[in-house]
């Protein structure tokens, strides 16, 4: 996975910028800053005229903002600048945050979020930094007020920001009212967000499925109360942002294993809290088996057992979904759909009777069928051309 080494990387720099802002004297930056009240929007641009850094050659722009003892913030730095975000209580930095990238070698700025909460009545400086000395270009910057976790149970739609105070996790009541596929997210800019989710026979755990270093946990959840407790995986402290989304589902959706498949239709299904699901296929009569395996938003695996078979397939179909063409004979058969890593989500499993024809169908595994009858139409052309 690459986003732990860029994120690494992108943390050194956020500390040797942000301590260059101090070396530079943050009380003197702060006293000829301009005011900046929570709620408003500035916009800005770091130039080579923006004041210097001098221990990496970096720039920044600083703005005063008075705050409340406990009165909490959020900030969101956009625009064209490769930038970080810091709050600075004096000398003192109690809250920083910088841009993350999934990909490497990428010179687009991203986003930057944060939110931080006043220890004490007075002046803060809120500083803009480039990310490099060779980081220029605008920006803006907006605040807000936040609202914190009052406390009450979360359900669908939920969405609350809270700040990690310890090591130890901290807990929220989940109270699902209605079945359905529900999605519960971490973010933070701050640490490594850790997820876990349980109850009602559900015990999952998520890292980084929610992508760069926040957490993610996609599980089909009957009504009932559950437990979510949010942690940092690395040790560190500082505010995040937790959320509960629900999808409705099919009245046909299969949540349980051991359901009996038909050959020649489709069963829509969510994996259990391992990332996994079975099915059972009984046939009377030898055939040629297709089993397609169409996942939403994670890597399937298919995985086959009965009288004489034992064969597993992660990328044989379109993209990552799975695809296995076998000749089974009489017998009962185990059909196993996993997601790659223990990774959770809705997908549908195809059977289709390939007869004496070991050629795709037409109509399997949808995207790549148009694709396969091009290429075969290519190849036949170009076998009469030889000819």
């Amino acid at each position: 996975m690459k986003t732990r080494p860029t994120r690494i990387f992108a943390a050194i720099a956020l500390t040797l910028a942000l301590a260059a802002c101090q070396k530079l004297g943050i009380g003197a930056a702060a006293d000829s800053a301009p005011t900046l009240a929570v709620g408003d929007a500035t916009s800005g641009e770091i130039t080579s005229s923006s004041r210097l850094n001098y221990n990496d050659g970096s720039r920044h722009q600083g703005y005063r903002m008075t705050l409340k003892n406990g009165e909490a913030v959020a900030l969101e730095l956009g625009g064209a600048l490769n930038g970080q975000l810091a709050v600075f209580d004096g000398q003192n930095m109690i809250a920083s945050a910088s841009a993350s990238y999934e990909g490497e070698g990428d010179d687009s700025a991203g986003a930057v979020g944060l939110a931080f909460r006043a220890p004490k009545d007075g002046t803060y400086l809120i500083a803009v930094n480039s990310a490099s000395s060779s980081s220029f270009g605008p920006f803006k910057l907006k605040t807000a007020t936040v609202v914190p976790y009052d406390g009450k149970p979360l359900g669908a739609d939920s969405r609350i920001t809270d700040w990690l105070v310890g090591t130890d996790k901290q807990e929220y009541k989940l109270t699902v009212a209605k079945a359905g596929l529900y999605t519960v997210t971490m973010e933070s800019s701050a640490f490594d967000s850790y997820l876990r989710l349980n109850g009602r026979n559900v015990e999952v755990e998520d890292d980084d499925n929610g992508g760069q270093l926040n957490a993610r946990i996609r599980a089909y959840l009957e009504p009932g109360d559950y437990t979510i407790a949010a942690s940092s995986l690395n040790g560190s402290t500082g505010s995040f942002k937790l959320g509960v989304a629900m999808t409705a589902t099919d009245q046909g959706l299969i949540t349980r294993d051991g359901t009996a498949l038909t050959v020649g239709q489709t069963a829509q299904s969510m994996m259990d809290s391992r990332g996994r699901r079975t099915f059972i296929l009984n046939l009377d009569s030898a055939r040629h088996i297709q089993f397609d395996a169409i996942a939403d938003g994670f890597d399937s695996v298919l995985h086959v057992t009965g009288p004489g078979v034992d064969a597993e397939d992660d990328d044989g179909g379109n993209g990552t979904n799975a695809r296995l063409s076998l000749p089974l004979g009489p017998g009962r058969y185990t059909v196993a759909v996993t997601g790659f890593g223990n990774q959770q989500g809705v997908f549908e499993l195809e059977t289709t009777d390939l007869g004496s024809d070991v050629t795709t169908p037409a109509n399997s595994n949808r995207k790549d069928a148009a694709t396969e009858a091009a290429a075969a139409a290519a190849d036949a052309a170009a076998a009469v051309e030889v000819d």
